[in-house]
This record gives C-alpha cells, sequence and structure tokens, in this order.
C-alpha cells in the first residue's frame, strides 16, 4: 500500500511542479491524476499497490464529511436566519445543473450517432 500512496503523492508532486513550470491554468492535482492514469495505461491497468491505496482511501471518504458536519451543526442559527435565500439558491443551482448536463448529453450524442431518446 505504501507504493500506491507513494505514485498518488509522487503524481500529484509531478503535476504540481508542472504547473509551476508551465503556467498552465489547471489545478496541479488535475494534472497529476492525469500523470498517474497515463501510468496506468502504460501498465494496462496492472498496478495492484494503487488499488490497495485507492481502496483504503475510499474507506476514509466519511471523514471528510465529519467537519462539514460539525460545520452545519455550529452554524444552525445562521442557517435558520437565512433559510429562504439558500433554498432557492440550491434549488436553482440544481435545475442550471441538471440543465446543463442534459444539453451537453445531447451535444455529445450527436457525436456518437445515437439520437436522444436511445438508450
Amino acid at each position: 500500500m505504501i507504493q500506491g500512496m507513494a505514485l498518488l503523492v509522487g503524481g500529484q508532486l509531478m503535476g504540481e511542479a508542472a504547473v509551476a513550470v508551465t503556467g498552465l491554468p489547471v489545478p496541479g492535482s488535475v494534472v497529476g491524476m492525469v500523470l498517474v492514469l497515463l501510468a496506468l495505461l502504460a501498465k494496462k491497468g496492472h498496478l495492484p499497490e494503487l488499488r490497495r491505496a485507492g481502496s483504503t482511501m475510499l474507506l476514509l471518504v466519511p471523514l471528510l464529511l465529519v467537519p462539514v458536519s460539525v460545520g452545519i451543526m455550529e452554524q444552525a442559527d445562521l442557517l435558520q436566519a437565512n433559510w429562504w435565500p439558500l433554498t432557492v439558491s440550491l434549488l436553482v443551482s440544481i435545475v442550471a445543473g441538471m440543465v446543463a448536463t442534459g444539453l451537453t448529453i445531447r451535444w455529445l450524442r450527436r457525436f456518437d450517432g445515437k439520437q436522444a431518446g436511445d438508450v
């Protein structure tokens, strides 16, 4: 598992370095994950140590929700005072996201030859 974590961290560091050197307008972690993806493709997806590290990290993802939950509980009075604007903004953003997703899928379907109603 240490090797898999080293590969992930090394990929992120190389991505950060690439962004610092080239000035790309992309986060270094994204470039790093693309580099890790390229390593996976070069090995035809056969990196068991990376699979173990990823599985372990996925088990820890719920821990990332604890600070968010604590923050929500700590700011309960502020949320209660502003529930209406928050609700409206959430609904508008959900609808906008759904519309953008639908339009993107419709646009991408033109390239694979399927019609909008096909599954």
